[in-house]
Parts: C-alpha cells; structure tokens; sequence
C-alpha cells in the first residue's frame, strides 16, 4: 500500500505492507485525513515525535475487514486514536485516554497517511447519514472542543472568549454557542474573523488592534471574562487569556504547540485562577452535532489535496489564513 511518510528529510511516499488483521481489530479503508496543527508541529520539528512516522489522527475511512460482528465491511467510519493497555490504573478507573503506556494515532504510532490502517475496534464509530468522509475528519478535534466546554460550562448569556481563529477555535466558538453562550473570537486573522462572522458568530475582534481588550471589559462590565480559552497555537495567545481573564476565572488551554511559556505561579494564586487542558472528547456527541447540522464544518474547508501532494498540502496549510485541510486517499 502507499503511505506519506514523514522522516528526517521530510515526506516520502513508500509501499509499505498492509497492516495485519489482528483477533478484536478493523482495517480501514482510509479515504480522508484532515491536517492538525499538531501535524504541522511535527513537520516543522517543534513537537518531537520519532521519526520515521506516518502522520494523520483526524480520520475517515471504510471498514475493509472487521474482526468484530457489530463492524460491518463498507460501513463508513471514524476512529479514535488512543490505543491503551487496559491494564494500568488509568485504564482500569476509566480514564483509558491517560494509559501510562498508550500509543497515539500518528503521533507515537502510524497514523492514517496511508491506503489502510488496523486499530482496535473499540475505538471505531459508524458515521450516519449526513456525514460524509470529509466533514468526519472533524469529529475529533470537534469532540475536543465539546470537551473543553464540559469542563468550563457557561451560564447562558455568559460572555467567553476565545483566544484564535482558526479551526479549532471556530469549532469550539460554535460549541459554546449552541450553548448558550455569548461568542467573542478574539483573532488576528481578518479573513478568519470573517468566516467566523459568516457561521453567526457576531462578537469578533482584531488582536492586531488594541480595542479588542476594552470591547471585552465593556462586555464584561469591566472585570473581564470568567472563562478565556487559549486556540491559537502560539505564545501570545495564552499571554492574552491570562492577562484578560478575571479573578477567579478560568484559563482553558487547547493549543498543542510544542513549546514552553513561563508562568508566574504568584499571579495564578493571587488571581485564584483555575488553568486546565482538554485534549479528547465525546465521539458521539461531536457526531450526534455534525448529523443534526448544529456546527458548521464544510465552510471551514480550504483546500483538498490528493496523498501524492502530502509535502504541497502540508505547506499550504501552514499558511496563516488556512484553517482546514484534507488529503484525500
């Protein structure tokens, strides 16, 4: 089968065999990978990873061959991409998404950038009808989002805002507001903020202005924001989240960027800040919105590419006013 392979000198495509059906498995078919901002981290060497590696964790694909009766063959599918022991503490508590020895799908074990892949089929979900193979590539980041919003939930109305523009931030934007909530995206990508204004989400601001801090105190009737989240895959993002938030608010972290920012443990303590991570999410739910058409994916699409053009795909989605792209297998 052919696989876009990333090494040392960047990407390859290979033959490489066709993965074993092994007893509790599903094969894919694999027709869609969508590109994450933790992909292009690897690509680019700031989030180390070992090489060589197939990339690609936000899948769509039809079921090959399945070992498991409830799996039918030609059923179109997503995957989860934890793949964990089932013995350890985290796993036996329920918590198999912190495995001490998991593997992660084209993070820390091959990914979908190839004709098939074989995991497990607990982690397999059929998509209805609805959902096509390209809108399935954003089940896991949109499960993510709706993570996120679980753990800092906002009262209707509330104002949150929302540190980025691009895909994950819109789709968590979206979130929040089928919620309830009152949206600000706070972004420095006009085109991006646009888009956002096209899916309804009215409250933008431009962070290359300095008005966007006093539209959210006057949003917030001058103390700021109780629930901030930082999407925007840099460093100035979270610095911005921190320093608008209110007293005993709340920081939500998503950007996976692979580099380090120095906190002021007195600042957290002094403002009783409570700062979390959400990296995995309900599957189900992030479906169960994709089928109804309650979050909007299809204009947050800007480019296909085909696996032979992995190395052209992956510099265009590196370009600041890209936010969503699928190769195609």
């Amino acid at each position: 089968m052919q696989s876009l392979v990333l090494t040392a000198d960047g990407f390859q495509i290979s033959d490489t065999p066709i993965p074993a059906l092994m007893p509790g498995d599903v094969r894919i078919e694999v027709r869609s990978v969508g590109i994450c901002g933790t992909d292009l981290a690897i690509w680019k060497g700031d989030y180390e990873t070992p090489l060589p590696i197939v990339l690609g964790h936000e899948i769509s694909g039809v079921v090959h061959e399945s070992s498991s009766p409830d799996i039918q063959p030609g059923a179109l599918v997503t995957t989860e991409i934890d793949i964990s022991c089932g013995r350890c503490w985290y796993c036996r508590s329920g918590n198999k998404q912190h495995c001490a020895s998991k593997e992660v799908l084209g993070i820390t074990r091959d990914g979908g950038l190839s004709e098939y892949l074989t995991v497990p089929a607990d982690l397999i979900h059929t998509l209805p009808e609805g959902v096509d193979n390209v809108s399935a590539t954003f089940v896991e980041p949109l499960a993510s989002a709706i993570s996120t919003e679980q753990q800092a939930p906002a009262e209707q109305n509330e104002p949150v805002v929302i540190f980025g523009s691009g895909k994950l931030a819109l789709l968590l934007a979206q979130v929040y507001d089928v919620g309830g909530a009152d949206v600000h995206i706070v972004g420095r990508n006009r085109w991006q903020l646009g888009l956002a204004r096209q899916l309804g989400l009215r409250n933008t601001h431009d962070a290359v202005t300095e008005k966007w801090q006093s539209e959210i105190l006057r949003a917030t009737n001058g103390v700021g924001p109780r629930i901030t989240v930082e999407a925007t895959g840099n460093i100035d993002g979270l610095r911005m989240a921190l320093g608008i938030v209110r007293n005993g608010g709340i920081v939500a972290l998503k950007s996976m960027h692979g580099r380090e920012y120095p906190l002021n443990p007195t600042d957290i303590v002094n403002k009783e800040l409570t700062i979390f991570g959400a990296s995995r999410g309900p599957y189900k739910k992030a479906i169960d919105l994709l089928a109804q058409g309650r979050v909007e994916v299809k204009r947050l699409l800007s480019k296909e590419f085909r696996l032979e053009e992995g190395t052209k795909a992956f510099e265009f989605a590196a370009q600041p006013s890209v936010t969503k792209v699928v190769i195609n297998i």
